[in-house]
Order: structure tokens, then C-alpha cells, then sequence
């Protein structure tokens, strides 16, 4: 190694849980993440290395950063305030509300807050879909935490406040400004088949083909959904609608709950990716996702939470464990959906939906350096006999110890490093009586 190159932080031993393609386990290993941030060298021995900073991770699981691939970041706004209601009256509750009081500042300080609940609880990485993206991309940048976002499309004008038309130049805009080398902004987010029209979908296609931008979406989410899309469209599907509007190719498709036999084979010819969120889906009753069917069909299952307000927290772990157990039961064979595709359904297929799986989602020489370091004295994570297994069914959020992100320690001894907990905690608090005001006037 070169006199001159500084390393940034090196993990000494640890069991590595790297994600790689034969799920490859490491024990008692080290791990050094390089100058550029990027993870220079993994051994089971000790790495020669330079860096000011040594984590001993002392037997504790070392594992790639949690992907959230579908949330609503800025919506901890109105966290529990669309409880005990079906989708459609939760929507009808809090999308005049959020128009009312959401503008710039508000978003900012629901989206970090947000941020700060992501990182202590392992994600680094999200896709996010809400008002104002500006301000979600201004936490991230601050945060250090991974953000995928662009300009949400619906018919109403929304918070911003722009008609589809002016929301059309102001996406231009958007996507036209440089991007960053991960593609943070190179997104399109039309809300739902259900509140655009077809021509409205078909010119959101264009102009993502034309700035190669890629597609996130709600589909199927729910049988009312299902209704209002059939009388909108002609007896058609969510994803026969995406398809036939050209919105479908390598899409990301949130929740993909209500999918029929010929909804899949789309869905797998296409190369899109169904975004699982277990926890919202349970909690307005929306069903159960065939996530069998997916997985056996070729198709890219990741994991989502949703958002606060839907699922009411940002915490992915309580989705993997969700996913599994769902899916267990419903096929009544406690075989299916083994600890390993849960972990990868958290990491890199996540990454893979996003097209960044070259760059993060597990732990590999030259990839960028974004992990967790889980705390090997839990009581709850011991005894560890197989790390697949823990990850999938015993970690909590208060497991993660120490969280890097693009080789940063973002979060250091549970502590975020990046973010002043105290200062985001009273500005929501501050903002809490006009949102309940906004909600309660509709």
C-alpha cells in the first residue's frame, strides 16, 4: 500500500456477512475500507492498514447497509394519524392536509427526522417518493445517508403547488440538472394508475426515456385500488396499464399486492421489480403478496416500510421479519422463504432494483463501503449460530451499533453523528399542532 493513501477505517474481528453471491460468511474477519470510501481489502486474517480509526467488532456480525426501496421519508409529519382506515380513506384523510401544510421547511424537517430513524436503525439507503424532493435530497446530502428520489406526479397539484403541466417543466428541470455519481436524482414517480390518466402515464414515459430516468410506482396494492383502476382503464390491471403505457421496463413497482398469473409474466418480462412492504400491507388489511409466485417467476423481490404515516415506523428489520413469517404461513410450510432470501430481499436486491448492485448491497472488494456493525453483547442475538438466521429473525433497530455509509461513520456507539437529534425532535414537535389542526379541518 502507498505511504501516501490513507486508509478510513478498519474492522477487526468480525463475522462478516458479505452477501456476495454463494452468501459467503466470514469469521473472525477484517474488513478496511479505503481511502475513496470504497472497501479496499476482506480476509479472515488481519489486513495491514493505515486507518485512524479501528472498530473491534469483537464477534459481532459486520453486514451490508439495510436498502429501504419504497418509503414516504417526509410523511413522519403525520406518523398515526391514518390509523383503524382502509387505503383510500387514509388517502382521503391526509392528501388535503399534507397540501395545506406542507411546504419546503416541513419536509425538510419530516424528512430528517426520518433520516435520523433510518440510520439508527441500519438503512442506508432509500428510494422515496414524496412532495418537495428538493428538500429530501438537502437531508441526504447533510445526513450522509443514500437517497433515490425525483419529482411525484398525480392529478391534483399537490403541496408545490404545480398543475400536471407545470409539474412536467419543473420534472424537465429536474432531471436535466448534472446528476451525482449514484443516480440520485434520475427518477420519475408517477403516484398510481389510478390517479393519472393514460396520456398522462404515456408522456411521464417519454419523458423518462428521454432523460433515462428510471420508473417508481404504487401497482396493486389494494382490491379498491384494483376497482378504480379497472373503471379508469378499461377493465385493465395496474401492471397491464404500465405496460401498455410503457412504464413497466425495469420499473419499481411498490407493493404488488393483488397481481394475477398474467400481472407476474408481465412483471418478469419486463425486469421490473415488486417492492414487498409486509408491515403497511398488515396494517390497512390490503392482503397478501405473492411473493412465492414472484421469486419462482425470476422477478426481483426487495423490501420497503412504506411510509410512517401507512406503516407507522421506518424500521426494515420488523419488515424481513414480517416477510418471512407471512409468507410461511400462508403457504403452511415453514420452509419457504429461507433466512438467506430474506437477508439478500433487505440488501441486494434492493441495491439491484435501484441498478446499483454494482456499487453497494454487499460487502466486496471495490464496492463502496456501506454497513453495519450489529452489537455482539445483545442479549437478543445470542447465542449466534447461524447470521442468516439472526439477521432475519432476532435484530432489532436497537442492535445496530455502528452504521457506515460510503466508508463515513455515520453512526457511532447508537449515537448519529450526522444529524443533532435534539434540534429535528422539537422542530417536529413544533410542527405538530398545525399538522394535527391540517388533518382534524378536512
Amino acid at each position: 500500500m502507498s505511504t501516501n493513501t490513507q486508509d478510513r477505517v478498519a474492522i477487526n474481528n468480525a463475522q462478516i456477512v458479505t452477501v456476495d453471491n454463494s452468501a459467503t460468511v466470514i469469521e473472525n474477519g477484517s474488513l478496511v475500507v479505503g481511502s475513496d470510501g470504497s472497501i479496499r481489502a476482506i480476509s479472515a486474517s488481519p489486513i495491514a492498514n493505515n486507518a485512524p480509526e479501528t472498530i473491534d467488532a469483537r464477534g459481532a456480525i459486520v453486514m451490508p447497509g439495510l436498502i429501504n426501496t419504497h418509503t414516504h421519508l417526509g410523511m413522519t409529519l403525520f406518523r398515526g394519524l391514518g390509523d383503524d382506515m382502509s387505503l383510500e380513506d387514509f388517502l382521503a384523510r391526509l392528501m388535503p392536509a399534507e397540501v395545506r401544510v406542507l411546504n419546503y421547511d416541513a419536509v425538510h424537517a419530516g424528512t430528517e427526522l426520518a433520516a435520523l430513524e433510518s440510520l439508527l436503525g441500519g438503512i442506508t439507503t432509500s428510494l422515496d417518493m414524496y412532495y418537495l424532493p428538493d428538500a429530501a435530497v438537502a437531508v441526504a446530502k447533510s445526513a450522509g445517508m443514500r437517497l433515490q428520489t425525483g419529482p411525484n406526479f398525480l392529478e391534483s397539484d399537490g403541496p408545490e403547488p404545480l398543475k400536471f403541466n407545470d409539474r412536467l417543466a419543473w420534472a424537465t428541470k429536474w432531471l436535466e440538472a448534472p446528476r451525482d455519481a449514484i443516480g440520485t436524482t434520475g427518477w420519475v414517480a408517477p403516484h398510481s394508475t389510478y390517479l393519472l390518466s393514460e396520456e398522462q402515464l404515456r408522456t411521464l414515459a417519454d419523458l423518462a426515456a428521454k432523460y433515462e430516468a428510471r420508473i417508481h410506482v404504487h401497482a396493486a396494492e389494494t382490491v379498491g385500488e384494483m376497482q378504480l383502476v379497472a373503471k379508469r382503464h378499461g377493465g385493465r390491471t395496474p401492471i397491464q396499464v404500465l405496460n401498455d403505457t410503457n412504464l413497466l421496463r425495469r420499473s419499481v413497482l411498490a407493493h404488488g399486492v393483488h397481481l394475477s398469473d398474467d400481472d407476474i409474466k408481465l412483471i418478469a418480462q419486463n425486469s421490473a421489480t415488486v417492492v414487498h412492504c409486509p408491515a403497511s400491507n398488515f396494517k390497512l388489511a390490503s392482503g397478501i403478496a405473492r411473493i412465492l409466485d414472484l421469486q419462482r417467476a425470476g422477478v426481483n423481490v426487495a423490501l420497503g416500510t412504506d411510509g410512517p404515516a401507512s406503516g407507522n415506523d421506518i424500521d426494515l428489520w420488523i419488515a424481513i421479519r414480517l416477510a418471512g413469517y407471512m409468507q410461511k404461513t400462508f403457504a403452511k410450510n415453514p420452509t419457504v422463504l429461507p433466512a438467506v432470501d430474506l437477508v439478500r430481499m433487505a440488501t441486494i436486491n434492493g441495491a439491484r432494483a435501484l441498478q446499483l448492485d454494482h456499487m453497494i448491497g454487499s460487502l466486496e472488494v471495490g464496492k463502496r463501503a456501506d454497513l453495519l456493525v450489529l452489537d455482539a453483547d445483545s442479549p437478543s442475538l445470542t447465542p449466534n449460530f447461524d447470521p442468516h438466521t439472526t439477521i432475519a429473525t432476532c435484530v432489532t433497530r436497537a442492535d445496530v451499533l455502528h452504521v457506515v455509509v460510503d466508508g463515513n461513520v455515520v453512526v457511532r456507539n447508537r449515537k448519529c453523528q450526522t444529524i443533532d437529534h435534539g434540534s429535528v425532535i422539537s422542530k417536529v414537535k413544533a410542527l405538530g399542532k398545525q399538522v394535527l389542526a391540517s388533518v382534524n379541518n378536512n
